[in-house]
Order: C-alpha cells, then structure tokens, then sequence
C-alpha cells in the first residue's frame, strides 16, 4: 500500500473494563439503520474465548455463517414469559432465521475466561478493523473488480491509510471477508452490501476523534498519525514499543495496536500460597501479540517500579492520560462537560 500517513489506534487493555460503550456508542451513531441488525464496527471478546464470529482466529479464507458462526438476529420468548406464571419461564433469545433457541453470539461467552479457582483469568479485547498497511482485503476486491473492468470498491486512502469501502462498487461477492483474517467486514442484510468500521471518517474528516475512542469511560483509547512522534500512538508504538499489533503472524500489518494485559504475580496454590508464576499465561499473549510481548511487558514492569518509587516516568503518564484530549492529538476533539485536568 502506498498510503503517506497512517492513522493509527491504540487501545490499553489493562484499562479496558469490557463496558462495552465503544460497541453501544458505536452502533447509536453509525448503525442505527436498517440492515444492520447483526452489524458491528466494533466489539468487546473476552479472552481467552471463541470471539465474535465464533472461532475466527482459525476460519482462515472462510466466509462466516451468520447463524452458525454470528450467532443470527435476535429475537426473544416475550409471549411465554408474560402468559407464563412467576418463576416458571424465563427470557431467551431465539434466532429469528431458525426459529430455535441462540447457541451463539456476540458476547455468549463474556467473563468466562479460563483457569481454575483460586488463579481463573480473562481479559477484555475490543476489536474493529485494524486498517492494515498490507491489508488482503483490499488486494482481493481490487482483483476481482479488476477482473469486471471496473473500479475496486475497496481503497486504503493515500492521505491517511483508512481502508474505506464503496457501496455503489460493492457487488457482495463477500471476498473481502474472505480474505480478512480478522473477519472484520460484516454484510448489510438489507443490501447484502459489505461494511466495516472506516475509523468514523466523517469525524475525522472535521478533525474529531472516533467516536468509540472519545467515548471510552476508562480513557483506554488513543488515536493520532503513527509518523507523529509527538502523538501518544507514536510514543507507544515506535518509541516505548509497549502497544503491539494483534495477531502479527498474519502477516497483514495491523494498525490498531494494544497494550497487554500486564502480568501480576503471583498465582495462587491452594491456601493462597504463591506460586511466582503469572496470573495471565505468557504462551497465551505470546499467542496474541507474538514474541515481543516479553519485552513490552518487561518495559512496563520497569515504568511501573519507577513510578513506585516516585521517579518520573513519561511513560506511565501516557499510559494515565491525565487530559484525556491528548490522546488525540493533533486532531481537535469535542470537550467534554466537566473535563478532568
């Protein structure tokens, strides 16, 4: 891809709270339309989980089934539980496309996590279209729009690497999810067009940050161009190297990028004993953010230390974000009310 800048998301994980007002906040202002029903720009997994579409780290070019895989629309057993008396029928959701109780969906398995009592552990992992510098989805539309003669309906734009879909070129072929690892695009049940989340372009566009970002109650996000090395992105992506892309083993060049859940020690033995090993296995980071989640954990156990003993840590304080504005910059963004200083 031949983009001059890159726009870029850093999302801290150990801050994340799985509130999921990113997905909410997202929805009310970009998919409340029709066809949308089973649509998402972003969503909030659980890890470690199946995610949302169930099982996508290993569907490889797989189309996702959007019963099987999604989980279906929704509706619910109203009829039975208002006739029913109390305590004897109990609200379920029922997939409008089978008729049948849901067995899946997008957060069926929130919380559960893994390990056993007394050392059980999750973390949250909001996801969204990672607007990847080597992005495969791009590369299919523009063959197969090449191949009808005319122009691609997927584009990664030059002036700030935001991979962007046409929906007068889409013709639903459904490549673009196929060749997504991240199983990102989602298609509109109306039109059977394909959508994904384009970074709120609009808002952008007027110099605002998205809007799952500014809406972040835990302050988590961050948003700004990855050249700017003033940018927080910047510092924690180029020059504290603590946010990494997630599954880099696809080889596509994420530009969202997360900070790992940091690893508390210790584990706990029965009696509350500890263990020394961490709370959160490292194979399974390792698994998510590859290899250099080692280093980048080791960076934050050092700040941390640093910070515990009252020295100055620029790091610490941009992984805080005392003017929640400033994760944004250079973009101009909305004040809030009551901002915090």
């Amino acid at each position: 891809m031949d983009e001059q800048r890159q726009l870029t998301m850093v999302v801290n994980l150990d801050k994340c709270i799985g509130c999921q007002t990113c997905t909410t906040t997202c929805r009310t202002h970009r998919l409340d339309r029709p066809g949308c029903e089973l649509s998402r720009y972003i969503w909030c997994e659980t890890r470690p989980g199946q995610g949302w579409p169930k099982g996508w780290m290993d569907m490889g070019r797989k189309v996702p089934h959007r019963v099987n895989d999604y989980g279906g629309t929704w509706t619910f057993n109203w009829d039975k539980v208002y006739g029913a008396k109390a305590g004897t029928e109990y609200l379920r959701p029922i997939v409008k496309e089978t008729g049948k109780p849901a067995t899946w969906g997008p957060l069926w398995d929130e919380d559960e996590g893994a390990g056993d009592w007394p050392n059980g552990y999750y973390f949250y992992l909001p996801r969204l279209c990672n607007h990847c510098s080597d992005a495969p989805c791009v590369k299919s539309c523009e063959e197969h729009c090449a191949k009808g003669g005319r122009p691609s309906a997927m584009r990664k734009r030059e002036q700030d690497g935001i991979v962007v879909i046409d929906p007068e070129q889409c013709d639903a072929c459904g490549l673009c999810v196929a060749s997504c690892p991240y199983k990102v695009p989602m298609q509109n049940m109306d039109n059977g067009k394909y959508e994904m989340c384009d970074f709120c372009l609009l808002r952008v566009e007027n110099q605002y940050a998205p809007v799952c970002a500014k809406s972040c109650p835990a302050r988590a996000m961050y948003f700004g161009y990855l050249d700017d090395a003033n940018s927080y992105v910047s510092k924690l992506v180029n020059e504290y190297r603590v946010a990494l892309p997630l599954r880099p083993d696809f080889g596509t060049r994420p530009n969202v990028f997360y900070v790992p859940p940091f690893v508390r020690p210790p584990r706990l033995e029965e009696g509350y004993r500890p263990t020394g090993e961490p709370d959160v296995p490292i194979d399974l980071l390792r698994s998510y953010f590859g290899p250099q989640v080692d280093d980048a954990l080791a960076t934050l156990r050092e700040h941390r230390q640093m910070a515990e003993r009252g020295e100055p840590s620029e790091l610490m304080d941009l992984l805080i974000i005392y003017r929640w504005a400033d994760a944004f910059a250079p973009l101009e963004v909305l004040a809030p009310e009551n901002p915090i200083e």
